[in-house]
């Protein structure tokens, strides 16, 4: 019977289609991969369709190998292997992939590791790490020691602290006595200064008591002389004013008892004016406030006399003045009786007649403003004919 060799060999195949290649002798240096005769072994049994390949030994690279020597004799029609498949490429992608960097289209996900780094840089940092640490070593020792001094020293200023708050509450105790001292002081000063103000008041009433009483003396002295004067005059018929500050005195004129001063006309008969004959006697009779002004005036009637003209008005202390009186004939012209003309001709508008309504009145005023005044009371006698 002829031997089944190469493809024929049925065991053969099904091996090749289980494990391809991989059941083909190894290629040898040449390159070249020499067939050679199997040495007979029983059937491989099959399980479930296929050969069973736990008997079939493999070489170093885990492929399925013939083992045992083999010589030429045995050697039997060659098997070769290729590609089943050729690859298609296109053109037009390969150009676009030039100097690009290949990778797998569907690349595998590398596994994620710790970060690392370079022993030199480790070792530079770990050295540096050690230096630190002892460094912080010898800085924990320092700062131990300066707590230590800080403990002593908060220890010493606390005691300070002690010793400022007793300086403190000494202090206060003293500025206490002092502000006390200062009220009592105060309060002394206050009452020395009360006192010597109470003296210098009494003092000050005392000359002004003194002054007061020699003002006094001068008054009285002045009243005294003034009422003196005031006498004086009034025993010589002077009538003083409202406030006896100055006397005033008729002299001359006609005697009644009922007026103070009198004069006589007529209506064909007129007196001239200057043959009043009465004149008025004015004296200030205080010791040291002039009448600085003098008026005269008639009221409660015609006025029937006036003062002569240019007369003075100032009167100095303790002296007088003498002012004449005249009839004022332009009034005197126009009072009863008078001749009246009628549509038969003229008559009287009454017989004789005594006017004594008139009162003659003096006002002066003093320096110190404060004024006086004196009334005379008058008669007119008007005739109808003769003196």
């Amino acid at each position: 019977m002829k031997q089944q060799t190469g493809l024929n060999n049925e065991q053969r195949v099904q091996k090749i289609l289980v494990s391809g290649s991989a059941v083909l002798p190894q290629k040898n240096s040449k390159g070249l991969r020499i067939a050679r005769k199997q040495k007979r072994k029983p059937l491989v049994p099959m399980v479930k369709g296929y050969p069973d390949l736990s008997d079939i030994p493999s070489d170093n690279y885990g492929n399925l190998s013939e083992a045992g020597f083999i010589t030429s004799n045995e050697v039997d029609g060659g098997i070769i292997s290729g590609k089943l498949v050729r690859a298609k490429y296109d053109n037009t992608e390969l150009k676009k992939s030039i100097d690009t960097t290949i990778f797998e289209l569907i690349p595998q996900t590398p596994v994620e590791l710790p970060d690392t780094v370079l022993r030199s840089v480790y070792n530079v940092v770990t050295q540096s790490v050690n230096d630190l640490t002892v460094e912080v070593q010898i800085l924990t020792t320092e700062v131990s020691t300066l707590n230590s001094e800080i403990q002593e020293l908060e220890i010493v200023s606390e005691s300070l602290k002690i010793v400022a708050d007793n300086e403190k509450l000494r202090a206060n105790i003293a500025a206490e006595q002092a502000r006390v001292a200062n009220v009592q002081v105060g309060e002394t000063t206050i009452d020395l200064s009360n006192a010597i103000q109470n003296s210098i008041n009494e003092a000050i009433q005392r000359v002004s008591l003194s002054a007061r009483n020699e003002s006094l003396l001068q008054e009285n002295e002045s009243l005294r002389e003034q009422l003196f004067g005031l006498a004086a005059q009034a025993a010589e018929g002077a009538s003083s004013g409202t406030n006896n500050l100055f006397t005033a005195k008729v002299i001359g004129g006609e005697e009644d008892a009922t007026v103070d001063m009198k004069g006589t006309s007529s209506h064909w008969s007129r007196r001239p004016e200057d043959d009043f004959g009465v004149s008025i006697e004015v004296n200030n009779v205080t010791t040291d406030n002039a009448i600085t002004n003098i008026q005269f005036s008639v009221t409660g009637g015609p006025a029937w006399l006036k003062v002569r003209g240019g007369y003075p008005t100032t009167i100095e202390p303790e002296s007088g003045e003498t002012y004449g009186l005249k009839f004022a004939n332009d009034v005197i012209g126009g009072m009863d009786p008078k001749r009246q003309s009628t549509w038969y001709g003229s008559k009287w508008s009454s017989k004789a007649t005594s006017h004594k309504a008139s009162q003659f009145k003096i006002e002066v005023t003093f320096a110190d403003g404060s004024t006086d005044s004196v009334i005379f009371t008058t008669h007119l006698r008007k005739n109808r004919k003769g003196g």
